[in-house]
């Protein structure tokens, strides 16, 4: 009679190990599948924020701004650090328009490398670039179009 009783006993101490196993699992379960809920959920919150560096030449007249200042040129070409320069100067003024950087020495901008310039284009594909571009853009169109880096100094004092 003695045997069954201590194995009764190491029959209910084993379910109530294993009861507890299962309550922890359970727990842990649902404390990571809230805390990736609440993750999750401030991801989708976060605002898309509009970068005032680059920019894809086929959105340049997309911009979600009344005025602002396009600068194109080749990031990989000799005279890129000039308009860099040019660019960090005019950005770091207090009183700016916004200044969106195009790089044409990426795929997607290079339809608009041209030996002839188009300085009034109405639309994206319209433009066309020699070496390098500021553009000042109104209202969606092209207000001043600058190719020479003395006027594109002039243009941003």
């Amino acid at each position: 009679m003695k045997r069954n009783n201590t194995d009764v006993s190491e029959i209910k101490t084993l379910l109530i190990i294993i009861a507890i196993i299962i309550l922890v699992v359970i727990g842990l379960y649902y404390f990571t599948e809230s805390s990736l809920n609440k993750k999750k959920a401030k991801e989708e919150n976060k605002v898309p924020e509009i970068s005032y560096k680059e920019t894809i030449l086929g959105n340049i007249f997309n911009l979600p701004l009344k005025e602002y200042y396009i600068i194109a040129y080749n990031k990989d070409a000799d005279k890129a650090s000039n308009y860099e320069k040019l660019y960090n100067t005019y950005s770091n003024k207090e009183v700016a328009l916004p200044i969106y950087v195009v790089d044409l020495s990426l795929k997607f901008n290079s339809f608009s490398i041209s030996e002839i310039t188009n300085k009034k284009p109405n639309n994206a594909s319209e433009v066309a670039i020699k070496e390098a571009a500021l553009i000042l853009i109104k209202d969606g169109k092209v207000s001043k179009y600058f190719e020479s880096i003395e006027e594109m100094e002039m243009a941003l004092k």
